[in-house]
């Protein structure tokens, strides 16, 4: 799970992870190396009000009640959001919860929820039913890092660092 990443890390389960930059956040044993930066989407199902607009204005989007995945898996992502939320000047109105994005996307369509993913999220089998919208100036922004210990010798790091750097660039 998102939440354990760090832990891991630490603890030396692993020697590199790719993750949210707010997993990485207040942890001084790890090094980060960013590979993609950018901003949440609005997900809305084809029913929902909001789902034949180009982007949606904070205002519009606080207007509609939320489904988020749990803090206990996607750890500090989850507080990071609310206060992203308080940032723009709204308190989120979280109706539902989810354990992973197949149970999100469920209350998005189901439910007629807005869900948040990240901008580079492909919804591949789900074009027709579910649109991922920009929003407007609105603090709901991400890194996609790569993490590793400070003090970590293996001597493939770098070579790694440089090829998911060049995967992530060459991404659509």
């Amino acid at each position: 799970m998102l939440k354990d990443i760090a832990e891991y890390l630490l603890k030396g389960i692993y020697d590199v992870a790719i993750a949210f930059d707010s997993e990485f956040q207040g942890k001084e044993d790890i090094v980060t190396y960013p590979l993609y930066k950018g901003r949440y989407c609005a997900a809305v199902s084809h029913p929902h009000p909001l789902f034949h607009h180009e982007s949606i204005a904070k205002e519009e989007l606080y207007e509609h009640p939320l489904v988020m995945l749990i803090a206990t898996a996607i750890g500090n992502a989850y507080h990071l959001m609310i206060k992203h939320a308080i940032e723009d000047g709204y308190q989120p109105n979280i109706l539902r919860t989810a354990d992973d994005v197949e149970s999100e996307l469920f209350y998005i369509i189901t439910e007629n929820l807005i869900g948040f993913f990240p901008d580079n999220y492909q919804l591949a089998y789900l074009q027709d039913k579910v649109r991922v919208i920009p929003l407007d100036d609105s603090h709901h922004t991400f890194a996609i890092e790569a993490g590793y210990l400070k003090n970590n010798t293996n001597p493939a790091l770098p070579s790694f660092l440089q090829q998911i750097q060049i995967g992530f660039s060459n991404r659509p």
